[in-house]
């Protein structure tokens, strides 16, 4: 069974989750012998509520007018949750719904409730709102903040949203996506009914000093624990201190992120994880791809050497230059983009689009070759996926996949020694996984930081990495998915 279907990850891999929650748990009780068990990820505004019931009943208010599944370590939601309270009356009553801090990433339902007046979905991982909120003609306010939204039409549903003649406040603040000041704009135009519209602007966040080393991935050193840390946001950092070195929680309000990464930092220099010029010594466990056929290797360099020698082994027009590569060339699946170019109406876009159909049709061979070795490691996922990342002499680069709605496939070749280069990709707070994709496929989830491992310089190393956008989003699981060498 892979990730297309309803089964989650964690779930399907759980031999997987145990073994590396096996490493973890030792590294970490040998220096915090307590924390045998990981606390809850509370933050600062959590210890000023008193301890709520953990069933999947709704807390009801005597007037029926409010209901609350906040904080139910919920990964489902159904109606049956409010229906099977005593104090449930008609869902024509409800006015309120808060069904924040879950991990909820559907609301179905909501079309029974017309009068409901807000609604609140903070903390969870919607990447598109509840397809049934243009039912909810009343609604005034809509809280989703810290999920996964993107400023489009396909995850915030606009037309929907534009049925809500009432819709006051929208709050979608610490969505990773969402916060750009074009972004503000183009929101505010596509809903003009919006009194108050709430995004984290991320380069003012950025801007504070000591909030983020290096602009881009491309310019941190990949051998720096900070730079391994920094494509975390400030929640998984502040949860981290709390869960994984048993740290008081920080109020977002006087720690900032410089503090917060400082502390963490210390903790990690105090366990042996750090030295003192702040290189990373987390522990690494190591696992193998899947071996491809030496035929197709041997096609695929014929045709990427000769991609090198048409643009430059250093290429100026590169895409993706976030990411420290001498060449890098995205090629996305023609199915994909026949079905973008039927549903789009933009000018713009359809232009983008024939312009990608012409560099597939250049580069063809490569697409051909490069699809053929994944079919024979995953058939289902060749299936799936809508891009392919070509790039030579990619480095380093700690970052996380954002746009990516499952895990990823690396593949490597070219005259780089073996046990070099392979992807390096954080497990756990002190466990990191170095699979190894030098002429084999091996698959990693991308939405954990990973970068390139290092190298000899000036050998020749190709790689193909096989992603998906744009599909059904798949909860994260374990970030591998073989049990690594040093686990069994």
């Amino acid at each position: 069974m892979k990730n297309g279907e309803d089964e989650s990850l964690a779930s399907q891999y759980a031999h997987i989750v145990e073994a590396l929650e096996k490493i973890e748990t030792g590294l970490r009780i040998k220096h915090l012998p307590k924390l045998i068990e990981r606390p809850p990820p509370l933050e600062a505004d959590d210890l000023k509520e008193k301890e709520e019931s953990r069933d999947q009943v709704a807390n009801i208010c005597q007037d029926s007018f409010n209901v609350s599944l906040r904080r139910r370590d919920l990964k489902s939601f159904s109606l049956s949750m409010i229906t099977s309270s005593p104090s449930f009356n008609s869902f024509q009553f409800l006015t309120t719904l808060d069904v924040s801090n879950n991990e909820l990433m559907d609301l179905p339902g909501l079309s029974r409730m017309p009068n409901l007046c807000s609604l609140n979905l903070e903390r969870n991982w919607f990447n598109t709102l509840p397809l049934e909120i243009g039912s909810c003609r009343k609604l005034k306010i809509i809280i989703a903040s810290r999920n996964f939204l993107r400023p489009n039409s396909q995850s915030l549903l606009f037309p929907k949203l534009k049925l809500l003649k009432d819709l006051k406040r929208f709050d979608l603040r610490y969505n990773q996506k969402c916060g750009r000041p074009h972004h503000l704009s183009s929101i505010r135009g596509e809903l003009p009914q919006l009194e108050e519209l709430i995004l984290t602007m991320w380069e003012e966040v950025g801007n504070v000093p000591g909030s983020y080393v290096g602009a881009s991935a491309a310019e941190r050193n990949e051998h720096l624990l900070r730079s391994q840390l920094e494509p975390w946001g400030t929640v998984n950092l502040r949860r981290r201190l709390v869960q994984d070195f048993g740290q008081v929680p920080t109020n977002a309000s006087e720690v900032d992120r410089a503090e917060v990464m400082q502390r963490l930092l210390a903790c990690y220099e105090k366990e042996g994880w750090m030295d003192k010029e702040g290189y990373a010594q987390r522990k690494r466990v190591y696992v193998d791809g899947a071996p491809v056929s030496q035929t197709l290797i041997d096609a695929l360099l014929v045709e990427l050497r000769a991609w090198t020698c048409e643009t430059g082994k250093i290429s100026k027009n590169r895409e993706r230059p976030s990411i420290n590569a001498q060449n890098y060339m995205i090629l996305r699946s023609p199915k994909f983009d026949e079905q973008s170019a039927q549903t789009s109406t933009s000018t713009r876009s359809s232009r983008r689009a024939l312009r990608k159909a012409k560099k597939l049709e250049k580069y063809r061979k490569i697409w051909e070759l490069g699809h053929e070795a994944l079919r024979s490691v995953d058939p289902e996922f060749a299936e799936r996926c809508t891009e392919i990342a070509v790039t030579y002499g990619f480095k380093g680069s700690p970052h996380i996949d954002k746009q990516n709605c499952g895990p990823f496939y690396g593949f490597a070749m070219g005259e780089f020694p073996c046990g070099q280069g392979g992807v390096v990709v954080e497990c756990s707070a002190r466990l990191v996984a170095v699979m190894n994709t030098k002429n084999r496929i091996g698959r990693v989830d991308g939405r954990y930081p990973h970068f390139v491992d290092a190298y000899e310089n000036e050998s020749e190393r190709y790689s193909l990495i096989y992603y998906e956008t744009g599909n059904k989003f798949v909860k994260p699981g374990p970030a591998i998915f073989s049990v690594p060498s040093e686990a069994t």
